[in-house]
């Protein structure tokens, strides 16, 4: 035996994901048809390729000339600008935008008519924080690193807010909320971290008590997923991200216990397969509960 592998308790899908596949097979099944993805649903390419060969069809850009079908927006949400574009579309149009985005969409535009400057932490490439600056009349600013802080106004005045992007990593941003509660005094700070997030997160450290070796399963694309790596990282673990389990050798890993997990828009095929792998290759699954308080031989 090489070692125990433990699957995390919460992984996986979490309610925004499944509610936006939810709406893409309903299109499939019901039409009208042509069915279009604004972006990839998901940010999983197995996702996005399972239903790409079903007909789905996935677009980077809004074009206004299409007419007819169902056009849907992504879970990461959409600026103001291409939703009312598209309700002025002659198309069916199903909004997949996560609730939790949603409500970050709406707290962005409330503090910015209280007359707040804002400030939002996330990555400027992703969509999630796209479609929030797309929500806003005036471009906040991006905080990605601690070194985007000093690209703040040096004397800051007025009334200032702080958001964050649903899938960042709780540790990371509260370090920016200290440092931006020095830099401005009297910041209204308004984590956005979604629930599912943070609880995979805390599932990851729980694993990294009884593993050497922690396994993700998800997207290099999604921004959940590297998170979760970046945790198991952050207890000393060394720490893999994988789109599927043909990208994992065993061979390649040193005996010992192996924790795995799979981010928020990964299928728990995708999950089950790995460990499958990993069990012919020597390991045992078993449950962490089994190990409670303790740490397995």
């Amino acid at each position: 035996m090489k070692g125990f592998v433990f699957v995390a308790p919460v992984r996986g899908f979490c309610s925004g994901v499944e509610r936006a596949i939810k709406l893409v097979e309903e299109a499939l099944q019901n039409g009208p048809f042509p069915v279009r993805v604004l972006h990839e649903i998901v940010h999983n390419e197995h996702v996005v390729e399972s239903f790409r060969s079903r007909g789905v069809v996935f677009s980077e850009e809004l074009d206004p000339s299409w007419s007819g079908g169902t056009l849907i927006f992504s879970a990461h949400g959409v600026s103001r600008e291409i939703e009312e574009t598209a309700r002025k579309m002659n198309v069916h149009l199903l909004d997949a935008t996560c609730p939790i985005v949603k409500g970050v969409h709406r707290r962005a535009a409330e503090l910015e008519g209280e007359g707040c400057s804002l400030i939002l932490i996330g990555k400027r490439s992703h969509r999630e924080i796209e479609g929030v600056i797309g929500r806003l009349k005036k471009t906040p600013y991006i905080v990605e690193t601690p070194e985007d802080l000093c690209r703040l106004p040096v004397s800051p005045e007025g009334r200032w807010a702080c958001l964050t992007q649903t899938t960042l990593s709780a540790d990371d941003c509260a370090g920016l909320f200290k440092a931006l509660e020095q830099r401005i005094p009297g910041i209204r700070i308004g984590s956005g971290i979604c629930g599912a997030t943070a609880a995979r997160q805390k599932a990851v450290r729980e694993l990294a008590a009884l593993c050497t070796t922690i396994v993700v399963i998800g997207s290099p694309g999604s921004s959940n997923s590297r998170k979760l790596r970046d945790v198991a990282e952050s207890c000393g673990r060394r720490a893999l991200l994988i789109s599927c389990a043909d990208e994992l050798n065993p061979a390649d890993l040193p005996a010992g216990n192996i924790g795995v997990t799979s981010g928020a828009s990964a299928p728990e095929y995708l999950l089950r397969e790995t460990v499958e792998k990993l069990c012919s290759a020597g390991w045992i699954e078993r449950s962490p509960e089994d190990f409670s308080g303790r740490r397995p031989d």
